[in-house]
């Protein structure tokens, strides 16, 4: 009996798939162009990974569902190749317009920094960003285009010019790294911002700073009974630690009215280990913020994020102890706590409580321990200084904040701290407005992200003489060693000035003059302190390199 089979069905070759991926293509196009080159997608970056990712699956499923004419492998084909002709012809669309078409076409700087802000990242994987752009600009000059919409300005007046009087640019979107929580510092609306800055502002009145600074000075006075015992056992004082230690746990103090006891257990805390840990994804992450939004949403299971989830529930935690305790303790979330409970707010508050709680450690921790590691290592450098800062503390009372802020060589030796090492080397992203705005004679169109890193800045020869050199005397007595003052904005200006700088400086005053005034000190034998400053890195905050000094008693 003769047999009659039917033939298999033939796959249909690629050629039959052109119609589609032309048209895919032809949507692609049209979807970057009338849809992704408007607004910010930052925050739906975690969607449309997702919606990418999974767009091959469902289309395979759909056509099993719609077709029975075809294999599954000629439908999986089918499903791969359409979903990655639409990737293609989306990716292209972005780089040809990014390239050849764009408004800030006509600002130099590197081709593939033109396509993506990956190409940042790749170059930042090392968190040395303060260095990139420093070499970019040596490039390229003060006008860079580091990002698709981004521009890097060197020139002075940059600085001036992105927060200073009547200036019309808003925070960029990298600010909206903390969501769901927010603080003062990460938020974007202006008069919001100038809402919760009058608040902030209660927290640290006249009345209340005195109050701070003796707390201070009480730690402080703690960290020079530690620094003798290791000094009369003839020990090395990791001085690096120790500036942390003192400056987080005078911090927690401050925010929420509980020290992290780090000083007084000779140990660092578990969170603020954790804190450090996911504050080096800003390093890399801090010029993509889409990243870290991908990041935070899809690889929870990263060490990096566990560490700042498990930071920021630590951080709310503590706010819902504040509220519930509702004391009238003097630290800042006491007063930000009993604005929401005057105005009924409490629950909808808490996001921004948590917020709150996170950006006043980070801000007021991290800059004051930085800045007090730099500053001993540039004493240790130039022992010089040491004689001439004991001079002037001759017949003064250490422990009177307002006679330390009438010293000339102290302000100096800070002042040319905070210079040569800026607490914020290149952080402090901005938007144009829509009408652009105009810097140094350079129009720059609207919405366009700007920086002006100060690292750069900071050490410009336009700006200041022997610009590399620390010579404090610039602050002072040698006026003419400081070419453009504009430049040196350490605490920022206007809206967004640092609302605890004079927290901090008193703060980096009494701890130099506590250890000035007691010890003598240098480096370790066979280290010269180089690596506080070769191993730094860009954390958004300077993280600077380890520091061991060998501290003795004066007689």
């Amino acid at each position: 009996m003769n047999v009659t089979t039917q033939p298999y069905s033939q796959d249909p070759p690629i050629t039959d798939l052109s119609p589609r991926l032309a048209t895919v293509s032809v949507l692609a196009i049209a979807v970057h162009h009338f849809i992704f080159r408007k607004g910010e997608w930052h925050l739906q970056a975690p969607h449309i990974f997702a919606i990418w990712a999974l767009s091959a699956p469902i289309l395979f499923v759909t056509e099993t569902l719609l077709s029975s004419s075809q294999s599954w492998r000629a439908l999986a084909r089918n499903a791969v190749l359409t979903t990655s002709c639409f990737t293609i012809a989306t990716l292209s669309s972005i780089a040809v317009y990014r390239l050849f078409f764009h408004r800030l076409g006509d600002f130099p700087g590197p081709a593939l920094a033109r396509v993506s802000k990956l190409w940042h990242t790749v170059q930042c994987q090392d968190s040395r960003n303060h260095l990139v752009l420093d070499k970019l600009h040596q490039q390229y000059g003060d006008f860079v285009r580091t990002g698709p919409n981004e521009i890097t300005i060197f020139d002075p007046e940059g600085l001036q010019r992105l927060d200073g009087p009547g200036n019309k640019n808003t925070k960029s979107v990298f600010y909206d790294f903390l969501l769901p929580n927010v603080g003062i510092e990460t938020i974007r609306d202006k008069a919001w911002h100038d809402e919760r800055r009058r608040i902030w502002t209660k927290a640290f009145s006249t009345r209340t700073l005195p109050l701070y600074e003796q707390k201070m000075a009480d730690h402080a006075h703690n960290l020079v009974k530690i620094i003798g015992k290791y000094a009369d056992e003839g020990k090395v004082v990791p001085f690096s630690s120790f500036a942390y230690w003192f400056s987080f746990d005078v911090m927690g103090l401050f925010a929420l009215n509980k020290s992290f006891g780090m000083m007084r257990n000779g140990q660092w805390h578990e969170m603020i280990t954790r804190l450090r840990g996911a504050i080096a994804l800003l390093g890399p992450c801090s010029s993509v913020p889409w990243l870290g939004q991908i990041a935070f949403k899809f690889f929870k299971f990263h060490p990096t994020v566990q560490d700042w989830n498990i930071w920021s529930k630590w951080c709310q935690a503590q706010i819902e102890e504040q509220i519930q305790k509702h004391d009238e303790s003097t630290c800042i979330s006491s007063y930000l706590i009993a604005e929401s409970i005057d105005k009924g707010t409490v629950e909808q508050d808490r996001p921004l409580l948590t917020g709150e709680a996170v950006t006043a450690i980070i801000a007021g921790s991290d800059t004051v321990a930085l800045t007090t590691i730099f500053l001993f290592y540039e004493l240790a450098s130039h022992p010089e200084h040491l004689g001439r800062l004991r001079q002037e503390l001759n017949g003064i009372d250490v422990d009177d904040h307002r006679e330390l802020e009438k010293l000339p060589h102290l302000n100096g030796v800070i002042n040319e701290t905070m210079r040569l090492h800026p607490a914020l080397p290149t952080a402090g992203y901005r938007d144009s407005p829509e009408e652009g705005v105009t810097i140094a004679g350079r129009y720059i169109p609207g919405n366009t992200t700007l920086v002006a890193p100060r690292y750069t800045i900071f050490r410009s020869e336009r700006c200041y003489e022997k610009p590399n050199d620390f010579i404090p005397e610039r602050w002072y007595s040698q006026p003419e060693l400081v070419k453009d003052s504009r430049s040196f904005l350490p605490f920022a200006q206007g809206r967004y000035t640092c609302i605890g700088k004079a927290l901090a400086l008193s703060e980096l005053r009494t701890i130099t003059t506590l250890l000035v005034s007691n010890f003598d000190f240098g480096f370790k034998e066979g280290d010269d302190g180089s690596g506080v400053v070769r191993d730094a890195r860009d954390h958004f905050t300077t993280c600077p390199g380890s520091l061991e000094l060998v501290f003795s008693r004066r007689e």
